[in-house]
């Protein structure tokens, strides 16, 4: 079996890396820590499977996914995401498989046997392909939750229950109500998997969860003070109030 790893983050290509080394029938082929990179290596090395991670630059998994679906015999592709996803209902419903990040061995194991069934099949995969693409673009994209780091583990939270985010320097602090956590993603990345209708854009450094705000006030030149339930008070600057109008009538 022929399989590359991409995956952003070094660790987690090394712990793929040292799971599969204890199969003695596996041949890892190439690692990328991009999506354009990804691709690359898919088309030099002709892998059998991929681990593939969603969130990684220049080009997100599902970018890759769609540069797969175009090719005649693409690998088989299992996700690898740290976030409690939009797409991990597609995952579920058209995909091989998905790795939750921090998975342990046990977990890693089932998928592997699902991988080697697969591989014995000879049904093309690129319908599977093309049903995932269209699955993760449609509504149900936004996350419902997150997976967040407390106390060298992780756990799950509510976007209900999330009244804020804040960039801080390479991470994003998320403000639940009861406890605060740090994420080490974009406030970017995160904007693009919230509702809409639930969470705005305000300011270059915040995100606010729409049920949250108590009050907003007229400021100077065009921009807003917000103040939400819990008495933070956070600046809308005139640019992003200006994408939300329906929020102002």
């Amino acid at each position: 079996m022929r399989v590359l790893i991409a995956d952003d983050e070094v660790p987690a290509r090394r712990k793929l890396t040292r799971f599969l080394a204890d199969h003695a029938d596996i041949d890892i082929v190439g690692e990328a820590a991009s999506g354009t990179d990804a691709i690359e290596r898919i088309a030099t090395t002709k892998p059998d499977v991929v681990f593939l991670d969603i969130h990684m630059p220049e080009l997100d998994g599902i970018g890759v996914v769609e540069a797969l679906a175009r090719d005649g015999h693409p690998p088989l592709v299992v996700f690898v995401t740290a976030h409690d996803s939009y797409a991990i209902k597609a995952f579920e419903i058209s995909a091989l498989d998905y790795l939750l990040k921090p998975f342990d061995r046990a977990r890693f194991e089932r998928t592997l046997a699902r991988v080697r069934s697969a591989l014995e099949r000879t049904r093309p995969v690129e319908q599977d392909f093309v049903a995932l693409v269209a699955a993760v673009r449609n509504e149900e994209r936004f996350s419902r939750r997150l997976l967040v780091p407390r106390d060298g583990r992780s756990i799950f939270i509510a976007t209900n229950d999330i009244v804020r985010f804040e960039s801080d320097g390479n991470n994003v602090v998320v403000y639940a109500r009861l406890d605060s956590y740090a994420l080490r993603m974009t406030l970017e990345s995160i904007e693009n998997r919230l509702d809409p209708v639930q969470f705005a854009r305000v300011h270059r450094s915040h995100i606010v969860n729409i049920d949250e705000i108590s009050e907003i006030h007229p400021w100077f030149h065009g921009d807003y003070r917000v103040v939400l339930r819990d008495g933070t008070e956070i600046a809308w600057s005139r640019r992003y109030a200006a994408k939300r109008p329906d929020l102002f009538r």
